[in-house]
């Protein structure tokens, strides 16, 4: 069985900050699918320690902190742990401003799924929309994309396109 080295990711410094993976290559690689949900929830409880200690932030994904893994963590108005998580319905578009810990300071407009269902080794399927929370709705799908190195400025929307000019 592959273990994971969950010891080496916590990457804090003196003021309790951490350093996330920013490397756009690095990101831009699928993560391996856990091998059991055990292994997973363990990565996502951990993830979820470091989420709470930043501020501002809603999510995370296990390659942001060097874990090659696909789980990720959400916690807008409670704590979702998503093991090998895959988006499997989705409908509507809508724009949103995303941000990201592995690209701070960095804000891209997105066009993502208003109404989305995930699967994932651990839940039960879960829906998610814009209707309920529109921040939970696209975190969900900015997290699944970082597990299928997708970055959020593959997402960016060409603003030439949106406002007609092309």
């Amino acid at each position: 069985m592959r273990s994971l080295c969950l010891f080496n990711f916590y990457l804090f410094y003196g003021d309790d900050t951490m350093k996330y993976v920013g490397d756009k290559e690095i990101l831009s690689k699928r993560c391996a699918p856990c091998n059991t949900v055990t292994e997973g929830t363990y990565l996502g409880d951990r993830l979820l320690e470091i989420l709470k200690r930043q501020k501002d932030a809603v999510g995370l994904a296990a390659n942001q902190v060097g874990v090659n893994a696909a789980v990720c963590v959400i916690y807008v108005t409670t704590p979702i742990v998503l093991v090998n998580p895959e988006i499997i319905k989705f409908q509507g578009k809508s724009f949103f401003q995303e941000a990201c810990l592995s690209f701070p300071g960095d804000y891209i407009l997105t066009e993502r799924w208003t109404d989305i269902v995930v699967r994932s080794s651990n839940n039960k399927d879960m829906s998610f929309s814009f209707e309920k929370s529109a921040l939970e709705c696209v975190c969900v799908q900015h997290e699944i994309d970082h597990l299928n190195g997708i970055t959020m400025f593959d997402r960016a929307v060409d603003m030439e396109i949106l406002n007609g000019k092309s």
